[in-house]
């Protein structure tokens, strides 16, 4: 293919994304028909936003996925799922925005909820999923902590220098690291299927 041609057809592409859905879901692999399931993040560098993908895949594709940065109207969906990454110490800000604007429309459907902490399943991310369920005012049967990813050269100087400070108080070298597992992710996705 030509380079005229390559260009085109990303501008083509583009185009058609920008007026496929006004509903800001990332409808990569879902089914055809009215959509059940939702999976609402919050997301800074992208780690959750992957593991949400993954979760949806496990689940054959059947629910859209939604960043809560988006404000998206999910009071259509029949259940939710709910994941976060951790943030200085707090789920994500937007997503506990997006919580707090919506329970009431929204908190007797959430079935599911997940975090992505670089600390994984340890009693400090156990205080993060108590976070989430307070702002989800419900406790689902399924949880489930992901060990989560840090790329230095994504985050900002702020985090930075909070995630130095964190590995020089552990007094571990300060290196990139990727602990979330797609067979994980994949794993949940098929559990919900089978508990709801």
């Amino acid at each position: 293919m030509d380079r005229r041609t390559f260009l085109k057809s990303i501008v083509v592409a583009g185009g058609l994304t920008a007026f496929a859905s006004s509903s800001g879901a990332l409808k990569l692999f879902p089914k055809q028909g009215k959509q059940k399931w939702a999976i609402l993040f919050g997301s800074r560098y992208g780690t959750t936003r992957d593991a949400s993908l993954w979760i949806s895949e496990g689940m054959g594709g059947i629910a859209d996925v939604f960043d809560a940065r988006e404000s998206s109207d999910l009071s259509s969906f029949e259940y939710i799922a709910v994941g976060s990454g951790i943030y200085r110490g707090k789920i994500d800000t937007p997503l506990d925005n997006y919580l707090t604007k919506n329970s009431t429309l929204i908190s007797n459907k959430i079935k599911a909820l997940f975090i992505v902490c670089g600390a994984g399943d340890s009693p400090r991310a156990q205080a993060f999923v108590e976070a989430l369920i307070k702002a989800c005012q419900t406790k689902p049967a399924l949880i489930t902590i992901f060990p989560g990813r840090i790329t230095k050269r994504l985050l900002n100087e702020e985090d930075y220098k909070i995630e130095e400070e964190v590995f020089k108080r552990r007094n571990e070298p300060y290196e990139d690291y990727d602990r979330l597992k797609r067979s994980d992710c994949l794993k949940f996705g098929e559990e919900i299927l089978a508990n709801i």
